[in-house]
């Protein structure tokens, strides 16, 4: 479970970061395409052989990475608009809950069994995002169309966890984990320039160098808490993982908005807080 811990540890990390970006006036997008940078090349120092250098294209497997490279950086970018234009609350829930699509596909596709009492902590886990996720007095739209946004956010995130599960699967082994994932953040980092190559062309944007540095910070933690998630999936079951990583996120980046970002929770967050660990509890030992 080492694997798992240093996931949500690590996801919680990048969590953080995009809650600095709002603070020091962060252009997130460019900040999420040089984070790309920092992934590939923490994939190649890992490795035992440059990833870069491989042929990758011709790998049965990548078909699927140029899917998920697609669904990263366009799921990231609709993750910040919702919290831009709807608020954190409806983001994350629209991120969190999306556990229930790879979890239901894991039982249809593969086989795998879910006993009651561990629907019964899935189900749980869900009100617990909810209720943590939850703000007094949040942002709401009577804008049909801007729904939208969490919805993609809810569609998307449960098709990179589903997809992550079935590479899992179906080529690790014999294919390296590592390989996989750095292909997958290579990709991304790619759709990411051509998307500012775009911007600048047709919208005048401009580079700005704070932006580029902060994106190389989030980039170790951005890798690191994928790499260990796939690594996770190696040795459980997706349905019982994937709760837990996105339970654990909740709570864990809860706790650090607490201490170090000073958000106060309301009773409503405690009593999510509260669910969330006895959620997570029934996952580990159903």
């Amino acid at each position: 479970m080492i694997f798992l811990f240093l996931s949500i540890l690590f996801s919680v990390v990048t969590v953080s970061f995009f809650k600095l970006f709002e603070t020091y006036k962060v252009d997130t997008f460019q900040a999420i395409i040089s984070n790309y940078v920092v992934c590939v090349l923490m994939g190649n120092l890992i490795s035992d052989k440059p990833i870069i250098a491989t042929t990758f294209w011709q790998e049965v497997w990548f078909p699927y990475t140029f899917i998920l490279g697609f669904l990263f950086i366009s799921i990231f970018y609709c993750i910040g608009e919702t919290t831009r234009k709807m608020g954190v609350s409806v983001s994350m829930v629209a991120a969190k809950l999306s556990v229930v699509i790879p979890v239901i596909l894991s039982v249809f596709l593969y086989n795998e069994h879910i006993s009651l009492i561990k629907m019964g902590g899935i189900t749980l886990s869900l009100f617990a995002v909810y209720f943590i996720s939850k703000k007094e007095n949040s942002i709401s739209s009577t804008t049909t169309n801007l729904w939208l946004l969490p919805v993609l956010v809810f569609v998307g995130s449960g098709m990179i966890d589903s997809l992550l599960n079935f590479i899992e699967t179906r080529y690790i082994p014999p294919a390296n984990a590592n390989e996989i994932v750095s292909t997958i953040f290579l990709i991304a980092f790619s759709m990411g320039i051509l998307a500012f190559v775009y911007q600048y062309l047709f919208a005048k944007a401009t580079l700005k160098l704070k932006s580029v540095l902060w994106g190389f910070a989030l980039g170790v933690p951005n890798y690191f808490s994928m790499y260990f998630l796939v690594k996770t999936l190696g040795s459980y079951d997706a349905s019982h993982i994937f709760p837990i990583n996105n339970i654990g996120i909740v709570v864990v980046s809860t706790l650090i908005s607490l201490l170090f970002f000073k958000e106060i929770l309301t009773r409503i967050n405690w009593i999510g807080f509260s669910i969330a660990i006895i959620s997570i509890l029934i996952i580990s030992l159903s």
